[in-house]
């Protein structure tokens, strides 16, 4: 009696090193085309917030930078003597008066929804919103939609017009001189800060 054997190799289970590297390769090309992709989703309010933040400054400078640069300024413009001009106010402008200090005048109220009454630039001094969660236009009234997480200030300060250049740095003066530094600061819900610097002189 003949016995027959039969020899069968088995087939090793797993993936060659041809299917190993094709995989890393279409895997390699997927995180190009997907990873930018959701960065873009994840993303995606940022512009919309900026947008709000530079809309919400540059309402705020638009309405400062309209009013007088003094209480005591005369309607239309013109300058009044201040302490870096005296000689030139009291030669020009015979009966000129000094310049306010910063801040509100006689018969104006405090408060960011109080600003229909205020006439010069610095009354904006130390404007800071929300008040009590909510953002005003000029004549007192609540803006619509959604700002929750943003915040709006105002510093209003007294400069020198000779500075080599002027921004939010600019060393500030004790006393009067004809120039006023303008700074509208805006705060995402990002924690992104905006700054909008603006001049206002006495002419």
């Amino acid at each position: 009696m003949s016995v027959t054997v039969f020899s069968a190799q088995k087939k090793a289970a797993g993936f060659t090193l041809i299917e190993l590297v094709l995989t890393i390769v279409i895997l390699g090309f997927s995180a190009v085309i997907i990873i930018p992709f959701f960065s873009a989703i994840t993303h995606s309010p940022d512009p919309v917030l900026r947008e709000k933040a530079i809309g919400l400054g540059q309402a705020m400078m638009d309405e400062i930078t309209a009013r007088k640069w003094d209480e005591n300024s005369p309607n239309g413009g013109g300058p009044i003597y201040t302490s870096e001009s005296p000689s030139t106010a009291a030669r020009l402008f015979p009966g000129s008066v000094s310049a306010s200090t910063i801040g509100l005048d006689a018969g104006e109220t405090a408060g960011a929804d109080k600003r229909a009454l205020w006439n010069d630039v610095d009354d904006y001094n130390g404007v800071s919103e929300p008040l009590g969660g909510f953002f005003y236009d000029q004549n007192g009234a609540q803006l619509p939609g959604n700002l929750t997480g943003f915040t709006r200030s105002v510093a209003v300060d007294y400069i020198a017009s000779n500075e080599p250049s002027i921004d939010s740095s600019t060393s500030i003066k004790g006393t009067a001189t004809d120039t006023k530094r303008i700074i509208v600061t805006v705060t995402s819900p990002l924690g992104e800060t905006f700054l909008l610097v603006a001049v206002s002189c006495n002419i």
